[in-house]
């Protein structure tokens, strides 16, 4: 609740860059209306502020003062954060966006209302060809061809981080050099991380991809989903961001280099952060060029020069990746409401909801199944509910072409089903959603994909997963001369029972969660890494609800299956 209010001071949840837990379930009406009356009286302000003819150094010290009256975050960070965004935030401002919808798409879940609704709705042409019939893909013979992918995902390497600093400074980032004073030996940062809102040091990240590199050096080819920088977002800057985006991918070169990578963008490559503009915007100071043309730069180790257009113009492309294998890689960043651009067009911005469309069309003429990823999961919380909508409207027209979809964002070891939207409750397709690397949520973690692979007509769909951990304790309980040990922390199929990772089968695997007590446990214990202080705290009824309701949610206004899950275990008061 506490970075909740704070967000709302500097008008938008989610610069900060620190998750932000919603709750799943339909908030009362008394609390909807004080976030809602909260949040338009600030947003009113700031613009009566531009109005009156105030700098955006006033503006930005007014909420700096707010913030730490109110004790929710120090006055540098607060100022900071705003002075970032301030020219942005002023610059949409005076090219008419509308005041009265900004608190409705940021609160999407309060039903804060908008000032013209009409202005905010859309919808993608369908496809022009119709839905072929849709049959059960079976199961690969065994001894069938298979595909190791490693998907990597949330970084987030902190150059500044500093071993011995303190660790619990109560700003958003803490174990750097300006976190202040140590009071207990406690509060002292570890060696190769610490859990305790502290992003990664180079030695970790490095120490890291060695481990891949020699644990799985049959991967065929990674998967990257982005968030590479800190989360210090009341201080970042172009040349930061530049800088540890080229160490970064020259890294993951020199541990595979003859592995094609896969990468897309997260909300944090963007400076400030969160912030990727429309392509129709072309001042310098605002558009999203310079990271666009240095992402091409920079995917050029791995991608085909035919894709430079489209990362060029959006930041997303497709590739072949095998013969019948159809790489997708989507930037959901614009479809995220911390992103502040979405409040100027969140109509199927840089066309590329369009640009999918045709892009399945194609693929499915071409008797191509398709891998779609990107940062940002469809449907979570954080992403616009129409985008998500008119998102999950293409998947279920291509449900026989999408064989899988993966993300990051949330840090977490999960995954999303997404329904048919006639048939309600059949299961369709499945988003893997892989944990972060950052220690800044918990242990540090990555994901292993078997991928049905080259044959005569294979699925390319995923047969199993596994996630591998570093126990950041007992790392740092070692002599610092020895390496972090990585190890297997479950296989989705061994340790689940799941016979495939089928939209079918992972659907039955959510119904069970609801009612199984001790399948949930172990789900709970592989979602946050086996994080002893996570554990620690269990998992009430409200936690159990986030949970599983993400599984199941892909249009955030939806929440009929939350409100059962919660009806459910309302009824198990002994969980």
């Amino acid at each position: 609740m506490r970075s909740f209010l704070f967000i709302l001071v500097i008008c938008l949840p989610g610069f900060l860059g620190v998750p932000v837990e919603y709750s799943h379930v339909e908030s009362t009406a008394g609390k909807g209306l004080i976030n809602c009356a909260l949040c338009n009286s600030i947003i009113s302000d700031i613009f009566l502020g531009f109005q009156n003819g105030q700098t955006d150094e006033e503006i930005s010290a007014g909420i700096g003062q707010r913030c730490e009256t109110l004790n929710l975050y120090n006055f540098k960070v607060c100022n900071g954060t705003a002075a970032i965004a301030m020219p942005t935030i002023r610059y949409i401002y005076s090219l008419g966006v509308i005041e009265g919808n900004i608190c409705g798409m940021l609160l999407q879940t309060e039903n804060c209302g908008f000032s013209d609704p009409g202005v905010l709705e859309w919808s993608v042409a369908p496809s022009s060809v119709p839905k072929p019939p849709v049959t059960e893909p079976a199961l690969p013979p065994t001894g069938s061809p298979t595909l190791k992918v490693l998907h990597l995902s949330d970084i987030h390497w902190d150059p500044e981080y500093l071993e011995g600093s303190n660790a619990v400074c109560g700003d958003p980032l803490c174990c750097r050099a300006s976190s202040g004073e140590v009071v207990n030996a406690t509060d002292a940062a570890g060696y190769w991380g610490d859990r305790r809102d502290c992003d990664l040091p180079w030695r970790t990240v490095e120490k890291a991809v060695a481990h891949m590199a020699q644990q799985h050096p049959d991967t065929a080819y990674i998967i990257w989903t982005g968030d590479l920088t800190p989360h210090d977002t009341w201080s970042t800057d172009k040349d930061e961001n530049l800088m540890i985006i080229d160490r970064l991918m020259t890294l993951i070169q020199q541990y595979f280099p003859t592995v094609p990578v896969y990468p897309t963008l997260g909300n944090h490559e963007s400076h400030p952060v969160n912030t990727f503009a429309p392509p129709e915007i072309t001042d310098v100071e605002f558009n999203t060029a310079w990271l666009y043309d240095e992402a091409d730069r920079q995917w050029a180790r791995w991608l085909p020069a035919d894709v430079s257009s489209s990362v060029r113009y959006g930041g997303y492309y497709t590739a072949l990746a095998q013969p019948g294998l159809r790489i997708v890689s989507m930037n959901m960043n614009y479809c995220y409401i911390f992103n502040y651009w979405t409040y100027y067009k969140s109509q199927d911005p840089a066309s590329i909801l369009t640009w999918l469309n045709q892009v399945l069309e194609d693929a499915e003429l071409a008797g191509e199944k398709v891998h779609i990823l990107s940062h940002i999961p469809p449907g979570n919380l954080d992403c616009w509910t129409i985008f998500s909508r008119e998102f999950a409207k293409i998947i279920n027209r291509f449900e026989s072409t999408v064989a899988a979809q993966f993300y990051g964002h949330t840090h977490n070891d999960e995954y999303k089903i997404f329904y048919d939207l006639e048939e309600l409750n059949r299961p369709i397709n499945i988003a893997f959603v892989a944990p972060s690397l950052t220690t800044s949520s918990d242990n540090p973690g990555y994901r292993i994909y078997t991928v049905d692979g080259q044959r005569p007509g294979s699925t390319w769909a995923v047969l199993d997963h596994s996630s591998w951990i570093m126990n950041l304790t007992v790392a740092n309980a070692q002599d610092p001369s020895i390496d972090p040990v990585w190890f297997e922390l479950y296989q989705a199929k061994r340790d689940y029972a799941l016979t495939d990772l089928s939209p079918r089968s992972m659907d039955a695997f959510y119904q069970q969660l609801v009612t199984d007590d001790a399948l949930f446990q172990m789900y709970f214990e592989h979602y946050y890494k086996k994080s002893e202080e996570r554990l620690e705290k269990g998992c009430d009824i409200d936690c159990r609800t986030k949970l599983l309701c993400f599984i199941v949610t892909t249009d955030p206004l939806d929440q009929s299956r939350c409100q059962n899950i919660s009806q459910l275990l309302n009824q198990h008061p002994e969980f």
